[in-house]
């Protein structure tokens, strides 16, 4: 997909597709450390490893799965945005939506940790303008589609990550139809059926998402999270085993017109003992 993303005149990650030690050297020189390897397959951060040094590096080259691609990247210091939505058969975008991840999903993984994002009510003019142009250039026509985009922390670019042509998965769909009061799966069936989408919606909301692990001790029960944010709560539920490395094992989906108030809920959701 990176041949596309440079078609479309978005950034993208720098990467090697080296089998061997030797074979990536020039492009350490190139990029130095940290790095990222990841299976050129898959999704949810599976088996994806940030390499900080040459030693873990070695190791990784020694204790890698003989038949599984890996590709090794540059690694981004950065948050992640999404450009999620609905492309019709003219490849006419038909619905949009953008969603913010603060924290890596491949240290969420790595690290057993929780999960949090927001679903915005507004997209950013730069997250628009890199996503279109990343649907003109793979010609993604009537389907839902997921892009996800690092901003720099470093400098503010817009770099292409992925291209996922499937609906957001992390129950980030319940989160638009939480912002934009809308059934976004209404809306695809019509586009594909009918090649009509409702609207133009408008965000009304900002929707969280915050995931809690088993293994952790929080500062709230379930029943002081209710108490205290009841109205806002609009989900909870358990998360599927096979799903809860990345997503958690049980999860809070809360909406409020202002960001500030979602991220204070997440806090409170998350916060650990001690």
């Amino acid at each position: 997909m990176k041949e596309f993303f440079h078609k479309s005149g978005v950034s993208t990650v720098q990467f090697s597709t080296g089998t061997t030690r030797e074979s990536v050297e020039a492009f350490i020189q190139t990029t130095g450390f940290p790095l990222v390897v990841k299976p050129d397959l898959g999704s949810g951060a599976s088996m994806t490893y940030k390499i900080n040094n040459l030693e873990e590096l070695d190791h990784f080259f020694t204790t890698k799965p003989a038949d599984i691609a890996f590709i090794i990247e540059e690694f981004i210091d950065g948050i992640i945005l999404t450009y999620d939505g609905l492309v019709d058969i003219n490849g006419e975008v038909r619905f949009a939506v953008s969603h913010r991840f603060e924290n890596s999903v491949m240290d969420v993984v790595n690290n057993n940790d929780h999960l949090s994002y927001y679903c915005l009510k507004d997209i950013s003019p730069e997250v628009e303008s890199a996503g279109r142009g990343i649907l003109k250039a793979f010609e993604i026509k009537e389907r839902f589609f997921h892009i996800e985009l690092f901003k720099s922390n470093k400098d503010g670019r817009i770099i292409a990550l992925e291209v996922n042509m499937r609906p957001p998965g992390a129950w980030m769909t319940d989160a638009i139809n939480f912002t934009y009061d809308v059934n976004i799966y209404k809306e695809w069936a019509s586009m594909i059926v009918h090649n009509e989408v409702g609207g133009p919606y408008e965000g009304k909301y900002y929707t969280g998402y915050a995931s809690r692990k088993q293994h952790k001790h929080y500062t709230h029960s379930h029943e002081d999270i209710l108490h205290t944010f009841g109205p806002q709560i609009v989900n909870y539920n358990e998360i599927e085993e096979v799903f809860s490395r990345a997503m958690g094992n049980s999860a809070y989906q809360f909406r409020s017109g202002q960001l500030e108030e979602v991220r204070n809920i997440v806090n409170y959701v998350q916060q650990e003992e001690g």
